[in-house]
């Protein structure tokens, strides 16, 4: 990929939240010739998400490009991952106006089985206080007029949970902006079946060597807070520590060892996620079958094992 004289970020995982992104950026982050900036998921270039870039305290490009200045000339691919740039309106016409030759990648699931961890993931992260997610579901009306959303929610638009997944309409508008050789979509399915393989894709089409990676992370299970106090106040703490809260949850984020690790292991642990009821099962089918047909015309593959499961 070409590079220009300044660190520029120049490569765009953008979605979808829940199908992958995470084991591919830690993935690509270890390579000699990637940059991935810190925080993975900056949310600049989605103003239709204003909480998310106000939290995140980038105003303006200048503020957004200091987020690569520690890039080096041996990295050829410099890059970011925010997951709602598939979903965002404005996102990726955004980019590419910002850089006409960016490369992005896209990676798709089972919308019906995305939603569902994409749930579970808020009610951990305190963006969902409905912790089932059935009735999260049906309260998507209500919330698209601004009734019932927890105060801790960074992005209300995470709430509507059929628009988060609906794939089919995302990828069109993608497909109607970035050419094709400057784009790639791949399947969930494929990531977590041969994470090796979907890897060396990746690296062949930004033009970078094979670096022997074989080991690769993978998704983490369900997870759920133990001490529920301690998470909101992490959360949402008051606004004089707003800021320096920030920092610090960046910094904890990365540490997995030591003292941090094992007061981080305490405060959460795993948990099976329930089965979803068979009815509300097959009406997540019903509802996800016109996305599912229009990801299978644009990919050209078949897709029928999304729907029969």
């Amino acid at each position: 990929m070409s590079m220009v004289a300044d660190p520029f970020p120049n490569f765009f995982i953008v979605g979808a939240p829940k199908c992958g992104t995470t084991t591919v950026s830690n993935a690509l982050t270890r390579h000699p010739n990637v940059f991935f900036c810190d925080p993975k998921e900056p949310f600049f270039w989605s103003e239709d998400f204003p909480k998310l870039r106000t939290q995140e305290r980038l105003a303006c490009v200048d503020d957004y490009l200091q987020l690569f200045r520690n890039a080096e000339p041996r990295h050829q691919v410099i890059a970011e991952g925010s997951t709602n740039y598939l979903y965002s309106q404005v996102a990726i016409p955004a980019i590419m106006k910002f850089n006409p030759q960016a490369r992005f990648l896209a990676i798709v699931r089972n919308p019906a089985e995305a939603a569902y961890s994409f749930h579970d993931e808020l009610v951990y992260t305190s963006n969902e206080d409905e912790s089932n997610f059935e009735r999260a579901w049906r309260m998507q009306d209500v919330r698209r007029s601004g009734q019932r959303v927890p105060q801790t929610c960074r992005a209300e638009q995470w709430l509507q949970y059929e628009k988060v997944m609906s794939f089919g309409e995302q990828l069109e508008r993608f497909f109607e902006v970035v050419p094709e050789p400057q784009r790639l979509v791949l399947l969930f399915d494929d990531v977590a079946k041969d994470t090796r393989g979907t890897y060396l894709k990746i690296l062949q089409f930004v033009g970078l060597k094979d670096d022997g990676q074989c080991e690769f992370d993978r998704a983490k299970s369900a997870r759920q807070v133990r001490f529920a106090a301690v998470h909101r106040f992490l959360r949402l703490p008051p606004k004089p520590l707003a800021v320096p809260m920030l920092y610090f949850r960046r910094y904890v984020a990365k540490q997995n060892s030591g003292m941090i690790g094992q007061v981080k292991r305490l405060l959460v642990r795993s948990r099976k996620r329930p089965e979803l009821s068979p009815e509300f099962h097959e009406e997540l089918k019903r509802c996800f079958e016109p996305e599912v047909r229009r990801v299978e015309s644009l990919l050209q593959t078949d897709l029928q094992h999304w729907l029969a499961g």
